[in-house]
């Protein structure tokens, strides 16, 4: 609800398509970015202080089954979420629905598996369950921040943004699928998306290597 309140004004008109796309497509990153952050690493450290990590571990021998597992559930409860805001958006802005939800599962399909990825490094922290929500509130007010700030004007720091961010990050990713050809969109903004996923899928890579299995205050 909170994401149809920002759109409120446009709510029954007939705004201009595109835009209000792009908001859409806008929100559906930030819900990408939530459902990752909430279901990746800070759910593995939860699942490893309450020691159901070392006894799942233990037991099957393969933590990729644990991860994988964990980023399916959240995949499929994240297609019905988009599907639902699809829905509403398309009713009360009178936009494409086809469209809108060919571009949502796109978006999807390309920014959940590295956004997902990127938040395993917690899985690597020495924090406690309790500081876990803390952390990750100001880690998504801070994504929300540097992408409502306009960096425009550097196509460095805005390409070094779409970079660290993982919201500007998917949110470039529905812009490119919802413009592919305006301004050159192709050749600026693909390289960067490019580093991204690549970076993130590192990172991933490596938390899981690192992955620590024991509580706090057994290590």
């Amino acid at each position: 609800m909170s994401i149809i309140f920002t759109l409120k004004d446009q709510i029954f008109r007939y705004s201009p398509v595109q835009s209000s796309l792009e908001a859409v497509l806008f929100w559906t990153g930030y819900m990408i970015v939530l459902y990752a952050l909430m279901s990746s690493g800070p759910a593995l450290v939860l699942l490893r202080e309450d020691q159901f990590l070392k006894m799942f571990i233990f037991i099957s021998e393969n933590k990729w089954m644990l991860v994988a597992s964990k980023f399916i559930s959240q995949l499929i409860i994240l297609l019905l979420s988009s599907l639902i805001l699809n829905i509403l958006c398309s009713t009360l802005f009178f936009l494409p629905f086809l469209q809108l939800t060919l571009l949502s599962f796109f978006m999807i399909l390309i920014c959940d598996f590295p956004i997902y990825a990127l938040f395993l490094f917690f899985s690597m922290l020495n924090i406690h369950k309790e500081t876990v929500m803390p952390v990750t509130n100001i880690i998504i007010f801070i994504f929300i921040a540097l992408t409502w700030n306009d960096f425009s004007s550097d196509p460095a720091v805005n390409q070094l943004i779409t970079v660290i961010n993982p919201i500007k990050y998917a949110a470039s990713v529905g812009s490119l699928l919802l413009s592919p050809g305006s301004h050159g969109r192709v050749f600026s903004t693909i390289p960067v998306i490019a580093v991204a996923t690549f970076s993130y899928l590192l990172i991933g890579f490596v938390s899981l290597k690192r992955m620590k299995i024991l509580p706090i205050f057994r290590n």
